[in-house]
């Protein structure tokens, strides 16, 4: 029976290592532990695990060193290292030999859930700004009309003789223009007016104007309702576009990952802005799930590392305090890591 070294460190759901309270010791527990188990009673050997000292997964350099478990895979400390690791072209000719994928995962970007806003401005929004700015603009002009009818269709109540001498025509045209002025606006308030011009024309123009702001009135108020019955919530970031975008929220990336390979290498495009724009740098998305949780900074990272702290939380407080983006941002085939040439990885890979 053989006696292998694997490395492992923490990724949970992948495994978790926590200390026994009892004696000191490490505790093991996870899906890659399940396996290390599996493979170590089906091929025959013993195992003992060691951790990476620096806590990373593996991260390769233009010097030729690897820090993180792939180093140690890479110089020959350990037999191979549990991961489960990404692998791309430069992890797999110069870190390791990796097995067959045993799942397939993807990043994306996880930050703190959107909080519900209080919008000042909501009574505004149910319509556009061109709309607002076409009613402001509609208002004078229907007043301007009436009171252009006003003098080309004279009301007969105020043609009359006992009219002209009772008052002269400054004081009516004045008088009228401050009630057709206040009618146009009451209308367009959905109040009620104590008079309607007599003339045809104008009462013409005032059934058009009633009518409009009838359909306006009812479109307002219907709209407007249904923006107070559902919360304001905004998504400002659903990609990893959105999240190079923008300049209100920072994000972190996990250091010795799989994608940190890919960034600091990166020359141009998305992977430019993500390095370039990374404030933070974490082990991994579970390790600093209260500081995504609190807004400190969004992070990239894994889906099923999301899933587990959402879970986990939601089980915990009964609330949704995390968002996963919708659009996943590249994919992660995940496998265990072997020296190149091992004399077990032909049968590890079977298994």
């Amino acid at each position: 029976m053989r006696h292998l070294t694997v490395g492992a460190e923490q990724w949970v759901p992948w495994l978790r290592i926590e200390e026994n309270g009892e004696d000191g010791g490490l505790v093991y527990s996870g899906i890659m532990y399940n396996i290390l188990i599996a493979l170590s009673r089906a091929m025959n050997f013993t195992y003992e695990l060691r951790r990476p000292v620096d806590g990373l997964w593996g991260v390769g350099y233009p010097n030729g060193t690897w820090v993180g478990m792939l180093g140690m895979v890479k110089r020959g400390e350990v037999d191979f290292a549990l991961g489960p690791f990404a692998f791309n072209w430069e992890r797999y000719h110069f870190a390791c030999e990796f097995t067959q994928p045993i799942f397939i995962d993807y990043e994306s970007v996880f930050m703190r859930r959107p909080r519900v806003e209080t919008d000042l401005f909501a009574f505004v929004r149910p319509f556009t700004w061109q709309v607002w700015l076409c009613l402001i603009g509609v208002i004078p002009l229907t007043w301007f009309i009436l009171v252009l009818f006003l003098y080309l269709s004279p009301d007969n109540t105020m043609a009359t003789q006992e009219d002209k001498a009772k008052r002269t025509r400054k004081n009516i045209r004045k008088e009228k223009n401050k009630s057709h002025l206040i009618w146009v606006i009451r209308a367009v308030t959905n109040q009620s007016n104590p008079w309607l011009p007599r003339s045809d024309s104008r009462r013409v123009m005032a059934a058009t104007w009633l009518l409009a702001t009838l359909i306006l009135l009812s479109l307002f108020s219907g709209t407007l309702i249904a923006m107070l019955t559902v919360p304001l919530v905004r998504l400002p970031i659903d990609s990893t576009e959105d999240l190079v975008n923008q300049h209100d929220i920072p994000w972190a990336i996990e250091s010795g990952s799989f994608l940190y390979q890919i960034l600091y290498q990166a020359t141009g495009g998305i992977y430019k802005a993500l390095w370039d724009g990374h404030s933070e740098r974490i082990t991994d998305c579970y390790s600093f799930r209260e500081d995504i949780k609190g807004g400190k900074y969004a992070a990239v990272c894994d889906k099923m590392t999301m899933k587990k702290v959402m879970s986990e939380d939601y089980s915990a407080s009964g609330e949704c305090n995390y968002y996963m983006a919708r659009e996943d941002f590249k994919s992660m085939p995940l496998a265990l890591g072997f020296q190149h040439n091992h004399s077990l990885y032909a049968e590890a890979n079977e298994q």
